[in-house]
């Protein structure tokens, strides 16, 4: 079982980044074991502020290979976050031995659990044209560093997600994500934080 937490605030798209994984992981992540092939389980849940827009924003992910009775976390293994409200509300919760992943640029706070520090919203503004993506950056780096479900997998469901027009940038997006994390993991030692 997998306990992942995305965090940050409305407007972010949090929750379209929850639901593409779950997504990916029970429909399209085909395991092949003793028993076959097979996909996982997965669960979602989400919470939000009163308002849309600015509010804290959260999405739990819990993804596993038998049934899940029980579908809300109480200590994420891994932690996704995008803004440092929720860095402040969602990182005493968090498994200090799990793995923070945060946006750089809006994420001042510096945790003492293993981290990358991904600037997704940065290049999504100044590479992409748009930060409305960002989100997309920060799931392609989640991919990358985590293998918690495959590339094929996550990008099949993000593209069944959103608009058909938005395609080709959902995509380059999550695969500017890939490569930032490939580029802050080459620059570190095994064990090192970010």
């Amino acid at each position: 079982m997998t306990d992942i937490r995305f965090a940050g605030f409305g407007g972010q798209g949090i929750i379209l980044m929850g639901i593409a994984l779950a997504r990916a992981a029970a429909l399209h992540d085909v395991i092949k074991d003793a028993e076959g092939e097979h996909t996982r389980y997965a669960t979602q849940t989400q919470l939000y502020g009163p308002s849309a827009r600015g509010g804290h924003s959260r999405c739990d992910v819990k993804i596993s290979n038998e049934e899940i009775y029980y579908p809300f976390i109480e200590k994420p293994d891994i932690l996704v976050v995008m803004s440092e409200q929720a860095y402040r509300k969602y990182s005493d919760d968090f498994n200090t031995d799990g793995l923070m992943i945060l946006d750089g640029d809006l994420v001042r706070e510096k945790p003492s659990c293993k981290n990358f520090r991904i600037p997704a919203t940065k290049v999504a503004e100044e590479e992409l044209g748009t930060r409305v993506v960002a989100n997309m950056v920060m799931l392609g780096a989640f991919q990358e560093i985590t293998g918690v479900v495959s590339w094929d997998a996550l990008l099949k469901a993000v593209l069944e997600m959103v608009p058909k027009s938005t395609h080709e940038l959902n995509k380059k997006a999550l695969e500017r994500g890939r490569e930032l994390a490939r580029q802050i993991a080459g620059k570190c030692e095994p064990g090192d934080r970010q």
